[in-house]
């Protein structure tokens, strides 16, 4: 019983360290991303111009084609659809933007109370490998796979590295998040 009750511990410690994650990759991509980015002037194919429309993706992988609509994120794409399958039509501009950032902090979560019944114990290192993981398996595997992104070979290597640096955020902020909240909060 008491291993029982120290699981669901380290899985909901992972949770909240899963929003703290995300938080982080929020700050990742308001801070660092830019640097990457770097200036997109003269230079077109990496979609940088604010001015520019979306293009469909003439790389997807996907095996069921593109569900996401041009220039949509994966987040969007998956809170849209969900929208549509249970509203029957196509939501508004702001409830698809609260729709991306649910699925957002929800996968967040979602992730962090994974992390912690793998992990149990937090480790920032351990996050970090994690965070590496989920963005291999998930963010350049299924979600392409999914047709709810651009395939690899739509995105320029700054755009990888970037997705990259956001997942190694979310996964250090996680698991520096539940070693604290593991050593803060009474055990079993």
């Amino acid at each position: 019983m008491s291993h029982r009750h120290s699981t669901y511990r380290s899985i909901l410690i992972g949770l909240v360290g899963g929003a703290a994650g995300t938080l982080a990759m929020g700050q990742y991509w308001t801070r660092a991303a830019p640097l990457v980015e770097g200036s997109s002037e003269g230079d077109e194919s990496d979609g940088g111009g604010q001015d520019q429309k979306p293009k469909p993706d003439a790389h997807s992988i996907a095996p069921l084609g593109q569900v996401h609509e041009p220039g949509e994120s994966s987040t969007a794409a998956l809170g849209r659809l969900a929208y549509e399958g249970v509203a029957g039509h196509a939501p508004g501009r702001q409830t698809r933007a609260a729709l991306s950032e649910a699925v957002h902090w929800g996968m967040g979560a979602v992730s962090g109370g994974l992390y912690g019944a793998l992990a149990g114990r937090g480790n920032p290192l351990k996050g970090a490998a994690f965070g590496v993981g989920l963005w291999a398996l998930i963010d350049e595997g299924l979600v392409p796979l999914l047709g709810l992104q651009d395939g690899p070979a739509g995105s320029p290597a700054r755009g990888h590295a970037n997705r990259l640096g956001a997942h190694v955020a979310y996964g250090l902020g996680l698991g520096l998040s539940v070693l604290l909240l593991d050593a803060a909060l009474p055990g079993d």
